[in-house]
């Protein structure tokens, strides 16, 4: 029983730290929070006068017939419901500022969040499972700044002021509804811990569904090839009743929670008509003084109504944001330097100094093992091997997509690690196998790579990359929408524009993976010919498993099982037979086969 008290008290703590995270995006706007509180203190105390008019009518005007004395109230009354219309007005206003701030803060932090973790987060966690924090959790947490949160603030003010008055009207009936509200909260919880488990299997298999439907959509061409979309929609459907299933049983169980309600509150009520009707007859309350407690005790009845279920609501929420606020607190894998340097007229000398490197899912097996290779500015190094060799990964770790397990990586004789990270990647140009697009123009995409080039530059950039040719018989020219990640562009065409915005950007060092893997030969040649020209005099490490296409390099290095196996020019190392010799014979053979 020790261990539960202590876990559920350990349960509440952590509740309570990450609502006080939530509330955090809306509580630094303390300008907007204390008008928002002043305008709801005034629209309660001025909506609570008005019970206390219908007593004094009832009990000294009705009586005595004193119309001036009515007409007096009445007076009275007509300004302060007009300070109140200014009061609800000024609140719905920093109530929308609050709830607007709030929301779009969160979704910006959660955004900002995932760009600084990098490449190690989107490793270990599903394209689906990241795209459902913003479907799910995001808005979850939106729910509470747009709907929650305001409402239970201006009703936890009326309750406080409206139950004060109604301890000060009657004590004793006050005391005889407060075992039926204690009777609830014995019932409620037992439905209300149901619920908020069956809610969070429901935000499991949420994700696990989105997932599903990502890949069916990411998927369909391959589904069509092979005749298997009703295959994959069984799958697909398979998912979604489950996750329908957890979430009608949450509904189950929040629907039990509401009766349970209804019915204490209910059965409180009944108790006060039949005691506060004695205490009229008896004389010991009178008729007006009975009407005001009935009225202050509907509202109190319902405004403590509305403030539990909102509350018991919001805690569901809470649970929901529990992700995002571990997401939240996470570190990233790569750390910025708190005092980043510069470079100045980078010269591009690259030195890997005994580099090993894992990956955090498979730190068992090392893609890199004791790497160790100068590059010397302007010099043309080609990597060569099996795939899976640590090629593409030896890029990503010079680009500090990732740093080593163990060594270092210098350029220019500065350790990677220390540089700001704007800085290293000001000096890099990327090519990579995979050629992302957004969708936007063939203009806007060139231009990516820097943003201030006038349109001549990005049409010179793309002629140096034999693209001026192709973009020149599209329908709008550069100003094609090629379509999300580029559809609407053969793979050939989306390459040579990733070559065009490389050329354009004008790095000191260049990293080519696959470069010109999905030219044709014709352009290939071209590009491979424009290369040659325009990169002259910058570091170049390309990667290439067609390995003519490098053969023009100055360096050759042969990586086998994450170790160099030998380095040196084209014409040398095969003339020595060795691992270079064998992986050119393997093409060839491939090629003839």
């Amino acid at each position: 029983m020790e261990a539960i008290k202590i876990q559920n008290q350990a349960n509440w703590k952590e509740k309570l730290r990450i609502y006080g995270w939530i509330v955090s995006f809306v509580g630094k706007y303390k300008g907007p929070f204390a008008a928002l509180l002043m305008a709801g203190l005034i629209q309660s105390g001025v909506l609570l006068t008005i019970p206390k008019f219908i007593q004094q009518v009832i009990d000294v005007i009705v009586p005595t017939g004193n119309l001036a004395q009515l007409w007096t109230m009445l007076a009275m009354l007509v300004p302060l419901i007009a300070l109140m219309l200014v009061a609800m007005a000024v609140r719905n206003r920093m109530q929308r500022i609050l709830q607007e701030k709030g929301a779009s803060d969160l979704q910006l932090a959660v955004f900002r969040q995932l760009r600084r973790l990098g490449f190690a987060y989107y490793e270990t966690h599903p394209t689906g499972e990241t795209l459902s924090l913003f479907q799910a959790e995001v808005p979850a947490i939106q729910q509470i700044y747009r709907r929650y949160l305001p409402v239970l603030i201006e009703r936890s003010i009326l309750l406080l002021v409206s139950l004060a008055l109604l301890i000060a009207l009657n004590p004793l009936l006050t005391l005889l509804i407060v075992p039926f509200f204690l009777s609830y909260y014995l019932i409620g919880p037992q439905f209300e811990r149901r619920q908020a488990a069956y809610a969070q299997e429901g935000t499991r298999t949420r994700a696990n569904y989105n997932q599903k439907l990502y890949d069916s959509l990411t998927g369909l061409l391959e589904l069509r090839i092979h005749r298997a979309e009703r295959w994959d929609l069984g799958l697909l459907l398979d998912k979604f009743e489950v996750n329908r299933g957890w979430w009608q049983r949450e509904l189950l169980y929040a629907l039990l929670r509401g009766t349970a309600r209804r019915m204490t509150v209910n059965l409180g009520a009944l108790a006060l008509f039949v005691f506060g009707a004695w205490a009229v007859r008896s004389g010991s309350m009178d008729v007006g003084a009975f009407v005001a407690f009935l009225l202050y005790y509907f509202t109190v009845m319902q405004t403590l109504t509305t403030v539990v279920t909102m509350a018991t609501e919001q805690s569901m929420l809470v649970m929901q944001g529990e992700k995002l606020y571990r997401l939240m607190q996470e570190e990233p894998a790569l750390q910025e330097p708190a005092r980043g340097r510069t470079l100045r007229d980078v010269a591009g000398r690259l030195e890997l100094d005994n580099v090993s490197f894992a990956y955090a899912q498979l730190p068992d097996r090392p893609v890199l093992r004791g790497v160790t290779l100068t590059v010397a500015p302007g010099e043309r190094v080609a990597f060569a091997g099996a795939s899976g060799g640590g090629k593409s990964t030896l890029l990503k770790l010079i680009g500090r997509f990732y740093d080593p397990s163990d060594g270092a990586l210098r350029l220019d004789g500065i350790p990677l690690q220390e540089l700001e990270s704007g800085a290293l990647r000001q000096a890099l140009g990327y090519v990579f196998q995979e050629t992302y697009l957004f969708g936007d123009s063939v203009l806007a995409n060139i231009r990516f790579g820097r943003p201030q080039a006038s349109d001549e530059e990005v049409r010179a950039a793309a002629r140096a990359a034999n693209a001026d040719a192709f973009i020149a018989q599209l329908p709008q020219g550069y100003d094609t929408p090629v379509g999300e990640r580029g559809y609407k562009l053969s793979g050939g065409q989306r390459q040579r524009i990733a070559i065009a915005r490389m050329i354009l950007k004008n790095p000191a060092v260049v990293l080519l993976d696959e470069a010109t893997s999905a030219l044709d030969n014709r352009s290939e040649r071209e590009v491979q010919e424009a290369l040659d020209r325009l990169l002259a005099g910058r570091t170049t490490i390309a990667v290439a498993h067609r390995l003519s296409t490098v053969r023009h390099y100055d360096r050759i290095v042969v990586l086998e099982d994450g170790r160099i196996a030998e380095q040196g020019g084209y014409d040398a190392l095969m003339a020595r037979r060795g691992a270079l010799y064998r992986l050119v014979m393997g093409e060839e053979a491939i090629a003839h086969a």
